[in-house]
C-alpha cells in the first residue's frame, strides 16, 4: 500500500488543472461527511455487526476511489474482505490501517482546500 500516493497524482493533476473549484468543493464535502462514516465503521466493528461493517467499508471505498484516494480505497477493500470473512481480529488491524490512511487524506485535503 505504501507505493500508492495519498491522492493519485495523475487524477489530482487532471482535476486541478481544469476543475480546481469543483475539486475544492469535492474535498470539502469529503472532509465534512467521511469522518462520520469512519466512526460508524468503528461502531459496527465494536458491535460485531460484520454485514454493516462490510457495507460501510464498501461505501467508503467508492467515495475514496472517486477522490483519487487509492490507499484509502485499498484499506477499505481489505476491511470489506475481512468483514465478509467474519474475521474480527483482522478487521481491527484493517480498521487501524484505514484510520491511518484517512488521517493522511484529511491532512492533504485540508491543506489543499485552505
Amino acid at each position: 500500500m505504501n507505493n500508492l500516493e495519498v491522492i493519485n497524482k495523475e487524477w489530482l493533476d487532471s482535476m486541478a488543472s481544469t476543475k480546481k473549484e469543483f475539486l475544492t468543493k469535492l474535498f470539502s464535502v469529503f472532509l465534512r461527511d467521511e469522518p462520520a462514516r469512519v466512526s460508524k465503521i468503528r461502531v459496527a466493528l465494536e458491535s460485531e455487526s460484520m454485514d454493516e461493517l462490510k457495507f460501510l467499508a464498501h461505501s467508503l471505498k467508492g467515495a475514496a476511489a472517486t477522490m483519487g484516494a487509492d490507499r484509502v480505497r485499498e484499506a477499505c477493500l481489505n476491511l470489506e474482505y475481512s468483514a465478509r470473512d467474519g474475521d474480527k481480529k483482522l478487521s481491527m488491524k484493517n480498521l487501524a490501517q484505514l484510520e491511518h490512511e484517512m488521517k493522511l487524506v484529511y491532512d492533504f485535503m485540508t491543506e489543499f482546500v485552505h
